[in-house]
């Protein structure tokens, strides 16, 4: 069996070892790991738009956790839409049309709920 930890010897003085440079950016961020640049735009993105037309994240968290019910609920589905009517999150003329679940309306509903929750962490930190 391979023992891949080191020796007692080479983690003694950590100071003459060469640090790897994931770890130490690991350590400068205090064990925060950082996102994809992708999650930060899509994040940055959805800051803006809740900031201009006045929807607080946390409405965007709730329709996000209705939207996942939504997906393996069909009774739950419509709830979701309702939800995000209410809330001003969709505007009637893009609410589905056609029969069935919109998955892919829900999945976007999911995501921004997630990014919503990181833009309420980030006000917390």
């Amino acid at each position: 069996m391979n023992n891949l930890s080191p020796s007692p010897e080479k983690i003694e003085n950590p100071k003459t070892q060469p640090i790897n440079a994931d770890v130490l950016n690991l350590l400068k961020s205090k064990g925060k790991k950082e996102n994809p640049p992708e999650v930060e735009q899509a994040k940055n993105r959805l800051k803006k738009i809740l900031q201009q037309f006045g929807i607080p994240p946390e409405k965007v968290v709730q329709a996000g956790k209705y939207a996942k019910e939504g997906l393996f609920d069909p009774k739950k589905y419509q709830m979701a839409i309702n939800v995000a009517l209410k809330e001003g999150i969709l505007t009637p003329d893009q609410v589905p049309k056609g029969p069935g679940i919109d998955r892919k309306l829900l999945a976007s509903a999911i995501s921004a709920g997630k990014l919503a929750q990181m833009i309420i962490d980030e006000g917390k930190a």
